[in-house]
C-alpha cells in the first residue's frame, strides 16, 4: 500500500481505494488527451499552514519566481500565516483562505461556501500551474477545481490522480529539501534553497524605537527567548524557562527580550510572576517582520519549536531549539548554519500529538544543559 500521512488503518484503506480508481481513471484518460505546452503567465501556489510552514516553503517559492522570472505569482494562505510573507518581492500577490483544518482557533467553524468563492475566483483568474507545498488534499481538490491545466503537488494526503505531475520524494530530509523537489519539477537545477525573511530599513528603524522605550541597552548583550507554542505538547515548562533566564541574567549579564504572539500573553504573565528581573518583552507587539527585526538584534535565540526559532535562522541569529519529540526534528527543526537542537530521544517518539499528557521528551530537558549550551555558545562568540 501507497505511504499516506493518516494514523489511521481505516483512513488509508478508504484513501486507498479512492486514489486506487482514481489512477486508474487517470491512466485511461491519458490515452486520448495530450498535454501541450503552454506559456506560463499566471502561477498559483497553495500553502495553508502555519507561519513556520510557510517560511520553511520559502526557499521553494524564490526558486519558482526565479525559474519565472516575469509571470504573477499568487500565494493562497491562511490569515494566520500570510504576515510572514507579506511584501515580499518574490510575490505578486496574497488570498486569505481559512482552511479550517488548519485553524487553531477552537472557536473555528466551517465555511463551506468560503472554499466555494475561492475557487470560483481562482477559475476566473485562469492560472498555467499550480503547486501545492504541503501534500494536503483539499489544497489539491483546490487546485483541481479551479481549473488549472498543470497540477504539482504532493499524493501522500491522497488525491494525488487529481495531480498532472506528482513529486516523488522522502520524508527522511528536511522539509526545506523536500519542498525544493517540487521546484524540480519545473527546474531539475533550482540551486541552493535561499531561506529568508525581509526586514525593510523603517520596520528595524521602528522597533528598535520600541525596544529602547522598554529598557534595552544597545551596548549590552542581548539573548532573545520564546516560550510558548502552536501545540501544548512542544512547551518546555515555563518555571525552567524562568530558572534558565534567572541564570542568564545573573552569570551571562545578559538582557533578555521575550517574543510571541497573542496567544502567549498568558504564559509570559505566569513567567514574569517568576523572575526576580524585568524582562524586555515584545510579545503581541509586534508583526512577524517587526519580530525579525528584534531577533536580529539578539546575540542567540532560544525557544521551544514554533515559528519565532524558524525566523532567528532565516536572519542568520544562533538558534538553541528545545524540541518535542512528538515530531521529526531533522524534518522539522530550524533551517539554518547555526542552530543547535536539544532533542531527547524517547520511545514514543514522532506521536504528532499536539496534547501529550506525560511530557516525558521535554522533562528530561534539564536547565543545566540548556544553560551549560548557552554559556558555551555565548563564550564561542566573545573568543
Amino acid at each position: 500500500m501507497k505511504t499516506y500521512v493518516y494514523k489511521s488503518r481505516l483512513l488509508k484503506g478508504i484513501i486507498f481505494i479512492i486514489d486506487a480508481v482514481g489512477y486508474l481513471l487517470k491512466w485511461v484518460l491519458s490515452i486520448f488527451k495530450k498535454r501541450n505546452a503552454r506559456q506560463i503567465e499566471r502561477i498559483l501556489i497553495v500553502k495553508l499552514d502555519h507561519a513556520g510552514d510557510v517560511l520553511l516553503a520559502t526557499p521553494a517559492i524564490k526558486a519558482i519566481r526565479k525559474q519565472f522570472p516575469s509571470a504573477h505569482i499568487t500565494l493562497v494562505a491562511g490569515p494566520w500565516s500570510r504576515g510572514i510573507v507579506e511584501g515580499e518581492s518574490y510575490i505578486n500577490d496574497i488570498i486569505s483562505y481559512n482552511a479550517y483544518w488548519h485553524n487553531r482557533s477552537p472557536d473555528k467553524i466551517l465555511n463551506i461556501s468560503e472554499g466555494i468563492d475561492l475557487i470560483r475566483t481562482l477559475r476566473q483568474t485562469r492560472y498555467d500551474i499550480f503547486f501545492d507545498l504541503k501534500g494536503d488534499l483539499f489544497a489539491i481538490i483546490i487546485g483541481f477545481l479551479s481549473g488549472i491545466p498543470r497540477r504539482i503537488g504532493y499524493g501522500w494526503s491522497g488525491g494525488g490522480f487529481l495531480l498532472t505531475d506528482e513529486v516523488e520524494t522522502t520524508i527522511k530530509k528536511h522539509q526545506v529539501e523536500i519542498l525544493m523537489d517540487a521546484v524540480r519539477i519545473v527546474d531539475p537545477s533550482p540551486g541552493i534553497p535561499q531561506l529568508g525573511i525581509t526586514v525593510p530599513v523603517y520596520e528595524d528603524r521602528h522597533v528598535r524605537a520600541m525596544m529602547r522605550e522598554e529598557g534595552w541597552d544597545e551596548s549590552k548583550l542581548m539573548l532573545g527567548f520564546h516560550v510558548g507554542s502552536g501545540c501544548p505538547s512542544k512547551i518546555w515548562p515555563v518555571e525552567r524557562f524562568a530558572d534558565l533566564m534567572e541564570r542568564v541574567y545573573g552569570k551571562l549579564k545578559a538582557q533578555i527580550v521575550v517574543v510571541g504572539g497573542s496567544e502567549d500573553i498568558e504564559l509570559i504573565k505566569r513567567l514574569e510572576g517568576l523572575l526576580s528581573f524585568k524582562p524586555i518583552v515584545m510579545a503581541d507587539k509586534t508583526t512577524f517582520e517587526q519580530t525579525a527585526a528584534v531577533i536580529k538584534r539578539c546575540s542567540l535565540f532560544i525557544g521551544n519549536d514554533s515559528v519565532p526559532v524558524h525566523i532567528a535562522a532565516a536572519v542568520e541569529v544562533p538558534v538553541v531549539v528545545l524540541f518535542s519529540a512528538a515530531n521529526d526534528w531533522q524534518r522539522w527543526g530550524p533551517y539554518g548554519n547555526d542552530v543547535t537542537v536539544v532533542y531527547k530521544d524517547v520511545p514514543c517518539k514522532g506521536c504528532e500529538k499536539d496534547v501529550c499528557e506525560s511530557m516525558e521528551c521535554m522533562d528530561m530537558i534539564t536547565v543545566d544543559e540548556v544553560f551549560d549550551l548557552i554559556s558555551r555558545k555565548i563564550n564561542l562568540k566573545k573568543d
